[in-house]
């Protein structure tokens, strides 16, 4: 027994510490250490299965299926069903991942690609997985590709899903590293990440963000479905989606229903049927102006003069590969560096990529000047095509008598008469002069329809015009910010009057219902309204306690994405300053509190507070230790030969721990009992078969039975041995 004893003191070498390690293996993972057994491939497929969920809503199915195969292989391997994976089945493996990912998206440059190259090698990594090294080497790309979802997304539901991922690849680490079984890994796990908060929050509020360490070429896509040109029933098409565009809240004032028109872009060449941006570069060189006229890049709009701003709006920005910003009416300034268009147009200088926070200044209203284009680019027409609209433009300009606002005012009135009408399934246009098919036959239609129609009325009677593509009204949340999703999405003309351009919605004059409420107010055709999102919790709006919940999710996401996702360098800033002058209070209120003068009595104060700090942090550690020794009886019983050496009474060279307790008891006399039973409880824990309750218990009296001794030998004193 002492033979045995003394291996466990000395590390575990000897014939009893080896049957000790066969006891531990048969929980252990890894049962010799080296081989990989079948529960320690369920713990790394469960990991994987973890990760791939946070990419399920983006990676291509058959990777599921991957997962599944590549598992049930190294199972059916383990169960000596199948031989080993060898390098031309693991190397077909790579090949056919490659050729699928190509046949999926087209390229492997790019960021879809990409993620499913990282997703195929960490699920292919199980096949050559045979020893404690290379499980760690899949926790570790699992740990990895929990970190690259977040390019997907960093909302709630990810960083939960993350957390749990993180979570069970931690407790895969310590497991590995030598955990005696399930529950002393989670417990591990549990403690790593709780001491570990504490830094990610300080590294959370103090470090700086930095940009993207590497470009990841994005995929064409685009959340908001504006693109830069429309035709007839292109925006019919986005009111079948809830998608969200952006979301905005505004210090000060906020607009009026019926002053919800967010920019986007402006539409100003027209051939015949669509409507297209005419862009800076091409323009500027057509015209053989500098670019400089057309586009500068700053903060600050060279375009309008300062103090004119009636709306300063915080926007949380959707990814879209478009660098569009949305502004309310004429955009004046903004947070950071844009291009600022002389059409009244505002672009980033780069797509987004994730969510983003931009403050904006505008004025409401349409541009006040026409650009180094002038009123004849808004004028032009192709020269034939739609002549029956030329024709009423012709006959309603001379009723007018050449006034252009009466005229204007002609046109609209026409629109609010029947049998024009508004709706969200407008019949298909299909002839090579689709304005006048629309005005003179079908006479139905979307907010483009009638905005095209409206242009090309202007400019056939001279008057400049252009379409503006961008949003209308929005949601407001209780919470006083405002949605702007899909179905906002509208159309309407700015034409050339009295020196400046002015906005005019047909919309207004043919459904002014679209204008106050929204496209869900529109009962013709309303069948089409969010028939893309057949789930989607809008359809629940007038059921109230699901309303309810649709309002405080996106209350709870709204804050975590403003607060948690949009903490950048002005707000860590602010929160700096303020804890800097909290801490001013502080210092002052110790100065007023405490006898002395000034800063030599807050120091007096401090050096108390920290002497406080300090003894409460040397109690936590104290019983932090006392608690983990509490669950291993050999921290227990080395603690209490570490004490019996500094009162004379510590073991001899080569002593087991049990041994030399039992020596000691015949010289202890009070104490000697109470030693007894400390070695056989330790003898008992050590190699005895004992169930979890059981064991639980003999650490409870171990403990108890150590606290006397203690108490006995420091009541009667002891002598060396």
């Amino acid at each position: 027994m002492r033979a045995r004893m003394a291996g466990w003191r000395r590390g575990g070498h000897g014939p009893v510490a080896e049957t000790g390690q066969a006891e531990l293996a048969q929980r252990a993972v890894l049962a010799d250490g080296h081989a990989l057994t079948a529960v320690m491939l369920r713990q790394l497929f469960i990991g994987q299965c973890l990760v791939l969920a946070l990419h399920l809503t983006w990676m291509p199915a058959w990777l599921g299926g991957l997962a599944v195969a590549v598992a049930g292989y190294r199972y059916l391997q383990l169960r000596r069903r199948l031989p080993w994976a060898g390098i031309l089945l693991r190397l077909a493996a790579v090949a056919g991942v490659l050729a699928m990912l190509w046949l999926e998206y087209g390229t492997l440059y790019g960021m879809e690609g990409l993620i499913g190259l990282l997703l195929g090698v960490y699920l292919l990594k199980l096949l050559e997985t045979h020893d404690r090294r290379d499980a760690r080497v899949v926790v570790l790309i699992g740990m990895i590709t929990t970190t690259v979802a977040f390019l997907h997304d960093q909302g709630i539901l990810m960083a939960a899903g993350a957390l749990v991922a993180v979570a069970w690849l931690v407790q895969s680490l310590v497991w590995l590293s030598g955990a005696s079984g399930s529950r002393q890994a989670w417990r591990e796990t549990a403690w790593l990440l709780l001491l570990s908060a504490p830094l990610m929050a300080l590294l959370f509020v103090t470090f700086p963000r930095l940009g993207p360490l590497w470009n990841m070429p994005q995929v064409e896509r685009a959340s908001t479905g504006l693109t830069d040109e429309i035709a007839p029933g292109d925006i019919a098409n986005l009111s079948r989606s809830s998608a969200r565009a952006f979301r905005v809240r505004f210090e000060g004032r906020e607009p009026l229903p019926a002053e919800r028109y967010w920019r986007v872009y402006t539409l100003s060449h027209f051939d015949g049927e669509r409507w297209s941006r005419a862009r800076p570069e091409p323009l500027a060189s057509a015209l053989s102006r500098p670019l400089g006229d057309f586009v500068r890049e700053a903060d600050r709009s060279p375009w309008q003069p300062d103090g004119s701003a009636s709306f300063e709006a915080e926007l949380l920005l959707e990814p879209d590969n478009r660098p569009w910003r949305p502004s309310l009416g004429t955009p004046l300034a903004s947070s950071e560096r844009q291009r600022y268009l002389v059409d009244g147009t505002l672009e980033g200088m780069a797509p987004l990529s994730t969510r983003s926070l931009l403050t904006i200044e505008s004025t409401g209203l349409a541009p006040a000047f026409i650009g180094p284009s002038g009123p004849g680019w808004h004028s032009m027409l192709p020269r034939q095509g739609n002549p029956q609209t030329r024709a009423l433009a012709e006959r309603l300009w001379q009723e007018s008598e050449g006034d252009a606002r009466a005229f204007l005012d002609s046109v609209m009135a026409r629109f609010g008469e029947a049998p024009f009408r508004y709706t969200l399934s407008p019949p298909r246009l299909t002839s090579a002069n689709r304005v006048d098919e629309f005005l003179f036959d079908s006479r139905a239609g979307y907010c483009t329809h009638y905005a095209s129609a409206l242009a090309v009325l202007a400019r056939s009677a001279g008057i400049p015009a252009r379409v503006v593509a961008g949003f209308l009204g929005g949601e407001r949340h209780p919470d006083g910010y405002f949605t702007v999703r899909d179905y906002d999405a509208h159309a309407w003309v700015e034409v050339w009057l009295e020196g400046r351009w002015q906005r005019i919605d047909p919309t207004a004059a043919i459904a002014p219902e679209r204008i106050e409420q929204g496209p869900q107010a529109i009962e013709e055709g309303s069948e089409a309204f969010l028939a893309d999102s057949p789930f989607s919790p809008l359809r629940m709006r007038d059921v109230g306690w699901l309303n309810d919940l649709r309002l405080d999710w996106e209350r709870l996401e709204y804050r975590w994405q403003r607060g948690v996702i949009g903490y950048q360098r002005e707000a860590r800033s602010v929160l700096l300053s303020e804890l800097m002058a909290w801490l001013k209070g502080a210092w002052q209120w110790l100065a007023d509190l405490l006898p002395g003068r000034g800063g030599f009595a807050a120091l007096l104060g401090l050096a108390g507070l920290a002497g406080v700090a300090a003894s409460a942090l040397m109690l936590l550690r104290r019983g932090i230790r006392r608690h983990r020794q509490g669950k291993d009886e050999r921290a227990l019983v080395l603690a209490l030969q570490a004490w019996l050496g500094k009162q004379g009474l510590g073991p001899r060279r080569g002593e087991p721990p049990a041994a030399h307790l039992r020596r000691i008891a015949s010289l202890a006399s009070a104490a000697g009992p109470a030693l007894e039973e400390c070695a056989q409880h330790l003898e008992r824990l050590r190699y005895a078969r004992l169930g979890g309750g059981e064991a639980r218990q003999r650490r409870r009296l171990l403990a108890r039975r150590i606290k006397e001794v203690r108490r006995r030998l420091k009541r009667r004193g002891s002598a060396p041995v």
